[in-house]
């Protein structure tokens, strides 16, 4: 027996990629049982977009809350008997849906797929050669994160929520509960598709710093987590935060790697030695980077 699938796809102000992202749900080859969009109070006509698209569209409405409790909200409202979250700037590959359900039996609670990302760069996410015992544990899921919340199929009953207490790396938060609470499967195609562009809120120069206070707050939280898991978790988060002010520096993005190297300073933790390099490197006046990229730009034009 095929699975019934609901999909819940929250939305805010998500009017420029929503119809793109509905007519890569209409296109599966296993159409889903429901879709249900869930508006969290949008002010850019999104719930009216989704009502005009097709009338079989379930759409709920709410004030702004955020897109974990929209989630939450569609997932209470969905009666089928799994369930498919996609955000509404992300698409589907047409085969997504058929290829998940071959999972869905008795022994699965959760499915995802490999992924690929577009929109301001491009390319793939192959977390396959990663031994399941590994690609599912705390710590790597922490630092390398397997998952993209538009691949995720999960049972109906599964007992996990997203966390409505924080607005900062609430998907992450929802991965590690279903590492804790779910038997896990992975489609090893490419079927989920990530947009990647300027609005998204992974560009906001904090980001990183607010994702590791919610991280750790999450951990308090669960005292079942072993103290080595929450260490490593921690330890791997602090790294990526180092990687990341690599590459903020290289970007000229000097909000951000003045925000991440402040915190590397003063984080009193284990930390990397590229956390230490970080800390210690030397950043001179940012006329001089201008000047260097200028000389740089006309050498190699």
């Amino acid at each position: 027996m095929l699975p019934r699938i609901s999909v819940v796809i929250p939305v805010y102000n998500g009017a420029k990629y929503l119809r793109e992202a509905l007519a890569s749900v209409k296109d599966q080859t296993l159409p889903p049982y429901e879709i249900i969009v869930v508006d969290d109070g949008s002010t850019d006509g999104s719930a009216d977009i989704a009502k005009s698209f097709d009338d079989d569209i379930i759409v709920l409405t709410q004030a702004n809350r955020g897109e974990s409790a929209a989630r939450n909200v569609g997932m209470d409202a969905a009666s089928g008997d799994w369930i498919a979250f996609l955000d509404a700037d992300d698409v589907w590959h047409p085969e997504k849906l058929e290829r998940q359900s071959i999972y869905c039996d008795d022994k699965t609670d959760c499915v995802h797929t490999n992924f690929f990302y577009f929109g301001t760069c491009e390319g793939t996410v192959d977390v396959s050669p990663v031994a399941p015992a590994v690609r599912y544990s705390i710590p790597y899921v922490t630092a390398q994160n397997p998952f993209r919340i538009s691949s995720i199929l999960i049972r109906k009953q599964l007992p996990v929520r997203f966390p409505e207490w924080t607005q900062d790396g609430e998907d992450l938060l929802f991965f590690l509960d279903l590492c804790l609470n779910a038997r896990i499967q992975l489609v090893p195609e490419f079927l989920t598709g990530y947009r990647v562009h300027k609005s998204s809120q992974s560009t906001k120069p904090d980001m990183m710093i607010r994702r590791f206070a919610s991280l750790t707050e999450y951990f308090k939280r669960r005292p079942e987590i072993g103290t080595r898991d929450v260490e490593a978790a921690l330890a791997g988060f602090v790294d990526l935060i180092a990687q990341q002010a690599v590459l903020a520096r290289y970007a000229r993005r000097w909000d951000e790697y003045k925000c991440l190297k402040r915190f590397l300073r003063t984080y009193d933790g284990p930390i990397s030695p590229l956390a230490c390099q970080v800390r210690k490197e030397f950043v001179g006046p940012r006329f001089l980077y201008k000047l260097k990229d200028a000389f740089t730009r006309f050498f190699d034009g």
